[in-house]
Formats: structure tokens, C-alpha cells, sequence
């Protein structure tokens, strides 16, 4: 049996304690799949990925409290990047993983293939997690409807230019996630 990383105690999760509660649901996801529990395994490795994503959003002060703003977070984080593959990945995990769960759709060999692309995308959201947001133009509505979403700054528009990516605990001389928000 496969020994889980312990839960981090309840109440506000800092982006450790949520890369902790990632790093435990992909290796829960291994088990499920492994004693062929596909709907437990699909959900836990997108678990392991929403954690991650929050852990971003909590990191840059942006809103990660449903699944629209998680799926918020995955979208502009691959934007920002230009990172087709995570992005690919991304949508496979909630795609096969999560919706099968609901759906009991996909096979075996589908599900190990998920929790493969989780837990690639899982090492590309950690390694994002140590470095600073890109600098970041909204160019579309999509972009503006999103960052507004994230930010809760209604007062964003189309050409507006952020050096840090739109995250509010960032600063350009400053990179680390304790920066002062940005006035």
C-alpha cells in the first residue's frame, strides 16, 4: 500500500498545504486505478490538479473558490505560458477524469493515460509555482471576462498590460509571492 503524505490540518490551506493535498490525491488516484476504482481514480487526479491550480490563484491573490474560477486559473495560467501541451493535459484530466467519475465512461487503460497527463501537468504547475507571472496583455473578451473573474477588478479592459500577469500579490521588482499587492 502506497504510505499518503498526511492532510494538513482544516481551515485556510496555504499553496504547500495545497500542493500536499495535490501530491495525495495523485498518489490516491494510482491506488483507485490499481484495485480498478476508474470514477475514484479520474476524480482524485483532477483533484490533484484543481488543488494546484488554487494554489496558483492563492499565490497571485486572484478568486479560486468554485470550479468555474479553478478552470478560470488553468486557462489564463496556459495563456500566460503559450503552453499548448499543459494545457491539453489540463483539459484531459477534466475532461476523462473528472466527468467520468459522473459518467463512468472511459476505460482502463483511458484513466492510466489521465493520470499520466495529471501527473505531467502536476510538474509543470509545481515548477510555475517558484517562479514569477509573465508579463500579460488582455487582447480579447475572453481574457477581460476571465481576469475580472479572477481579480475581481472591473475596471480592467482590452489592452491593459500587467508586467506580473495580473496577480495581485506581485509586484515587477519583487517577485516573491509575500510582494505587497501592486497599488
Amino acid at each position: 500500500m502506497t504510505t499518503l503524505p498526511p492532510l494538513p490540518e482544516p481551515g485556510l490551506q496555504s499553496p504547500d498545504d495545497r500542493h500536499a493535498i495535490g501530491q495525495r490525491f495523485i498518489r490516491q488516484a494510482r491506488c483507485y486505478l490499481q484495485k480498478g476504482d476508474r470514477l475514484q481514480a479520474g476524480e482524485k487526479a483532477w483533484g490533484a490538479i484543481a488543488q494546484n491550480l488554487k494554489a496558483i490563484g492563492e499565490q497571485r491573490g486572484w478568486n479560486h473558490g468554485n470550479h468555474q474560477l479553478i478552470e478560470h486559473i488553468g486557462r489564463q495560467i496556459v495563456s500566460e505560458l503559450q503552453d499548448t501541451e499543459l494545457g491539453d493535459a489540463i483539459s484531459d484530466v477534466v475532461h476523462n477524469g473528472h466527468r467520468n467519475f459522473y459518467e463512468n465512461q472511459r476505460t482502463f487503460d483511458e484513466m492510466s493515460e489521465t493520470i499520466a497527463f495529471a501527473e505531467e501537468a502536476l510538474a509543470s504547475l509545481e515548477n510555475l509555482q517558484q517562479t514569477s507571472p509573465r508579463p500579460y496583455t488582455i487582447t480579447s473578451n475572453r481574457q477581460l471576462r476571465r481576469l475580472t473573474a479572477l481579480t475581481g477588478n472591473r475596471e480592467l479592459q482590452i489592452g491593459d498590460t500587467s508586467p506580473v500577469g495580473f496577480s495581485l500579490k506581485h509586484t515587477a521588482g519583487n517577485p516573491r509571492n509575500d510582494a505587497t499587492p501592486a497599488e
